[in-house]
């Protein structure tokens, strides 16, 4: 019996562990910068929404508290590379989309919708803007991206994003 409740309480703590980044934290704020063609910095956050995304990833290369300013990737799409750090990996194709979106998206007011803390510690978001919608959609029916699910569906907007896929 001992056994099979310490078997539980094992199987109990990998799932919690699997699952010790989710959440769902919501705001609002405006495009400050378009770093890449899916990564964006989302400034004068409301205070709460901030302080709950800062507790998640306390990586400071991605805040700025003066500002209440959160560098933000968009869930669920991946655009060419235009700034990555192994700069082989910059292509022409992700300079010009990440032009269009600085041009599309900067100074926009925005909602968005986090549920997760990346690799490079950045939080994982739904992103909207008045004059385009949600980010991720725009980028997939544009052919900026496909749709990516390597790691996992979009909490949200799945079933949008692969009717924006097709």
């Amino acid at each position: 019996m001992h056994k099979l409740l310490f078997f539980a309480a094992a199987i109990m703590l990998m799932l919690g562990t699997a699952n010790a980044h989710a959440f769902d934290i919501s705001g609002t704020g405006s495009i400050y910068k378009a770093s890449d063609g899916d990564t964006f910095w989302v400034t004068g956050i409301e205070e709460g929404a901030y302080k709950q995304l800062w507790a998640y990833s306390q990586d400071p290369r991605h805040f700025n508290h003066k500002y209440r300013s959160v560098k933000m990737r968009i869930g669920g799409v991946d655009t060419a590379e235009s700034v990555h750090h192994n700069k082989a990996l910059n292509t022409a194709h992700g300079a010009t989309i990440s032009d269009h979106m600085k041009d599309v998206a900067t100074n926009q007011s925005a909602r968005f919708r986090c549920w997760t803390i990346g690799k490079y510690k950045r939080p994982i978001c739904a992103v909207s803007l008045d004059n385009i919608g949600d980010i991720g959609l725009y980028l997939i029916r544009n052919d900026f991206s496909p749709y990516v699910t390597r790691f996992g569906r979009h909490p949200y907007l799945h079933n949008a994003y692969v009717s924006a896929a097709r």
